[in-house]
């Protein structure tokens, strides 16, 4: 029995139909974002100022060669964003931008300004973070404080604490740093009271906690580490959001206070959360900043060694090597050859 195609069997106005169909399903706005590799930026430029201090700068021994250290980051689509169908369909098919679900990136439970407050808070953490790491490193004795950057308006904290606010305690308990709230807020409920100490005329000030986007109990602030610099250390670095940069900065400022040269006029890209011990943290967006850092000649990617098993593929030219402190970053960039340094694979 002869088969006759299905398509043949469908009568015209059901094909326009069907046509109408998938050409809604290609326009229609689907609950997704992209992240694609934004161009990398050089931190040995203008993007690190360091003040009233000797500097250094490009050292490199065949003046053909332009020293380059890369701080990479990613593009995000807005969250109010239409992204339809076939855009998605086609940024699958590139390979260079990754598709995720909306909510994977922009919490439900926060606001568009909620989540550029924090990233904004993030990278000015990092900031003083990754100076204070790499003044640590250089042999600077630093002491630090818990300083508030703000207070949510719908918290029990609003009009009680203020910005610039230094939190001395919380029940009792000395802050140093801000994952020390954290630590003991943990074994508390929504709804509990915190006594939080400030340096404000020595105050303490019974808040009551309330839930974050996780349901885990918060004050409801926006915290920093901030340090009594004994160096003026500035960034030049306003539209990139997240804490990511830490690793990079860190190395920028040792780069451009000591003599010895670690970059001998190569690319060098990275990226990765750090601390003010030094210690380098995951990050996301791992394989969007490997093809940027690829695209912008670098030849050389430090990233954090828990991100090894995020890696989906590593473009051609490019070795990842993965550290896990701002210590072992440099021993890797003074390594006379970095190809033998075990590597992501």
């Amino acid at each position: 029995m002869p088969i006759t195609p299905l398509v043949n069997k469908i009568h015209t106005p059901s094909k326009v139909i069907l046509l109408a169909l998938f050409a809604a399903a290609f326009l229609a706005p689907l609950p997704y974002v992209l992240i694609a590799p934004s161009t990398p930026d050089d931190v040995l430029g203008k993007l690190i100022t360091i003040e009233n201090v000797p500097t250094f700068q490009d050292r490199a021994k065949d003046k053909n060669l332009k020293s380059r250290l890369f701080i990479t980051s990613v593009l995000v689509t807005n969250p109010n964003s239409y992204i339809s169908g076939g855009e998605i369909l086609l940024n699958w098919i590139s390979g260079d931008t990754a598709v995720l679900p909306h909510d994977s990136i922009f919490p439900p439970q926060k606001t568009e300004a909620e989540v550029t407050a924090e990233n904004t808070a993030d990278m000015k953490n990092s900031q003083h973070d990754a100076t204070a790491a790499s003044l640590n490193y250089l042999g600077y004795n630093l002491k630090s404080v818990v300083e508030i950057t703000d207070v949510k308006s719908e918290s029990d904290a609003f009009k009680k604490l203020q910005k610039g606010d230094q939190i001395i305690a919380v029940d009792g308990i000395a802050i140093t740093k801000t994952t020390d709230i954290r630590d003991v807020l943990k074994n508390k409920k929504v709804g509990d009271l915190a006594a939080i100490k400030i340096a404000r005329d020595n105050l303490t000030l019974q808040i009551k906690l309330m839930a974050n986007s996780a349901g885990a109990p918060v004050v409801g602030i926006f915290v920093t580490n901030s340090y009594d610099f004994p160096i003026s250390i500035k960034f030049n670095l306003e539209r990139t959001g997240g804490p990511s940069g830490g690793l990079i900065f860190s190395l920028g400022i040792i780069e451009k206070l000591t003599p010895e040269d670690l970059i001998h006029g190569r690319k060098i890209a990275g990226t990765g959360t750090i601390d003010a011990a030094g210690n380098v943290g995951p990050i996301g967006g791992i394989n969007e900043k490997l093809i940027g850092a690829a695209k912008a000649g670098a030849t050389i990617f430090l990233a954090p060694a828990a991100n090894c098993v995020d890696l989906t593929h590593i473009p051609k030219g490019l070795l990842v090597i993965p550290v896990e402190t701002l210590k072992a970053a440099v021993s890797a960039l003074k390594s006379e050859n970095p190809a033998t340094i075990s590597g992501c694979k």
